[in-house]
């Protein structure tokens, strides 16, 4: 059948535009960040405004507190984040440089002004003046956090080698460039509601220099809520522009570093209270520094409806390159093994929006009964295994990973008739790890444990096997920055049929993958 010139130019214009959409979003979502710590070029310095935080921690959970500094106008420190330009991370870097509290005992009233635990727990203090509060020891603890996730890749400075100089300098910059003043001596004031464009203008005007603009959406009433703002510094500790810390955004004939998430031609909220919660709606919750998780730059921002999603990833992970990321620093870290050592563990069945992040936590009245799932509870043990296991742990409740899963991601998927209950949720689960048997399919390529391979032969092989093209996420060794094989992702749509996961690609027949092409992928031997 013949197609003319026209026709074949405006489909290629059209797959083009769709292209960079797909693709970036799942691209930016996937790749687990290095933990090389010399695998970074700029810092980011992050500045959170505490009423629009606030709203995002009480959207989890409405019993949820605030720890509000002491002078509600300032802007507060959520990080400084070591970071490689197009890309996230390195985090996590050196396990072994635990955080000593002891070290910002002679700064910690500061902490408390400039650098809060704003998301409290209701069992932990109540909302009000965090020059109340003690310094919390526990892994929650925003210091703790950041300092485990950034600090220990910020270390190779010798400006920010220490828990005191990484702390203290996120302290003297918050003084500078407090975004309170920043704002202010452009004429923005709290309740103002102007675009983004007016926000870069004003940074820039004051600082000289490009920040990131960060938003958070309000569903009930449509609005966006100025969340935070990103300004950057080289390793000498100099302003820098904050071009190039995006991806960028493809499917025109020129790439674009847009540096926000924000809707540009929406106002932009900058209240000076915490909007009420809608319970009947769900809060656009940023997968970011918090101490929950973090996507850096790629901050879980959906669209305006939470709740809307495409298609299905179900992505199942060897265990062995999870236990070795689990253990490899720690002597307290244990790894819980499947029975079958042949067997890929499902991680998940994760609602995804073409072209963007989630939807995560679509009902936050959504509960998990464990009772529920009785009659599969032995399959899951082997196939949607909780891996993580510790020496230190004195009490563990059975079913924190399914209830993790449901709440997170089954409360989105229950849309869909066919996954709208804890059981039939994870009985698909345990159908498709079933069904596709990645450790068969491999080896049908000449693929097994103990080997190394190119991520061609191992994403050739999938395709070939499942007729449809799947994604391969690696992580990379700290230090020698070796990759192994670590999750492969197959995707359905609503009628749970195998799709593409990446449609728009320009290029179908190169791997969607974070893996390297120029090295082989260990693909770690089971352990006995």
């Amino acid at each position: 059948m013949g197609m003319s010139k026209r026709t074949a130019l405006l489909s290629a214009v059209i797959v083009t535009f769709g292209l960079g959409t797909l693709y970036l979003g799942l691209n930016m979502k996937t790749p687990r960040p290095t933990k090389d710590p010399n695998s970074w070029d700029i810092l980011i310095f992050t500045q959170t405004w505490p009423n629009t935080l606030c709203y995002s921690w009480k959207s989890h959970n409405a019993s949820h507190t605030c720890n509000f500094p002491s002078d509600k106008t300032i802007w507060t420190v959520h990080g400084i984040w070591p970071t490689k330009y197009g890309t996230e991370g390195p985090q996590f870097c050196n396990k072994s440089l635990v955080f000593n509290p002891a070290s910002i005992y002679g700064i910690q009233d500061k902490l408390n002004q400039y650098w809060p635990d704003l998301e409290i727990p209701l069992s932990n203090t109540t909302e009000g003046n965090s020059s109340s509060m003690m310094t919390s020891h526990k892994k929650e603890s925003i210091w703790f956090h950041e300092w485990e996730k950034h600090g220990t890749c910020a270390v190779v400075l010798p400006a920010l080698d220490s828990e005191f100089k990484y702390f203290f300098q996120g302290i003297e910059w918050s003084e500078t460039y407090n975004m309170r003043d920043v704002l202010a001596k452009s004429n923005i004031k709290i309740n103002s509601t102007l675009n983004v464009a007016d926000y870069w203008k004003a940074v820039k005007s004051v600082l000289k220099t490009n920040s990131w603009v960060e938003c958070v959406f309000k569903h009930d009433t449509k609005e966006q809520l100025l969340s935070e703002i990103r300004i950057c510094f080289d390793k000498t500790l100099r302003l820098i522009d904050c071009d190039g810390i995006m991806k960028p955004r493809q499917g025109s004939s020129k790439k674009s570093h847009i540096l926000t998430n924000c809707d540009m031609k929406k106002p932009i909220l900058y209240l000076d209270y915490v909007p009420e919660q809608n319970i009947s709606t769900t809060a656009n919750s940023t997968d970011s520094n918090s101490t929950s998780t973090n996507s850096n730059l790629t901050n879980f921002n959906s669209t305006v409806d939470d709740k809307e999603w495409d298609i299905l990833v179900f992505s199942q992970s060897w265990p062995y390159t999870f236990c070795h990321t689990w253990t490899v620093n720690s002597d307290t870290h244990t790894c819980n093994l499947p029975a079958n050592r042949n067997q890929w563990t499902i991680h998940g069945i994760w609602p995804s929006k073409i072209g963007s992040f989630g939807p995560a936590f679509c009902n936050n009245q959504t509960t998990f009964s464990l009772h529920s799932i009785d009659p599969i509870i032995p399959e899951l043990h082997n196939r949607w295994t909780e891996i993580k296991g510790s020496k230190t742990w004195s009490k563990k409740r059975e079913g924190d990973l399914w209830k993790h899963e449901w709440i997170k991601h089954g409360s989105c998927a229950k849309s869909l008739s066919a996954l709208d209950s804890e059981f039939k949720y994870f009985k698909q689960g345990l159908d498709w790890s079933k069904q596709y048997v990645l450790s068969d399919i491999l080896e049908q390529g000449g693929i097994k444990p103990n080997g190394s391979y190119p991520v061609n032969q191992i994403w050739h092989t999938l395709r070939t096997a499942l007729g449809k093209n799947p994604r391969i996420d690696c992580f990379y060794e700290s230090g020698t920055n070796t990759p192994y094989i670590d999750e492969v992702r197959l995707c359905f749509d609503k009628t749970l049929s195998l799709v593409d996961c990446d449609p728009f690609r320009r290029n179908s027949n190169k791997p969607s993958t974070n893996c390297p092409y120029d090295k082989n992928i260990h693909y770690l031997g089971a352990v006995v």
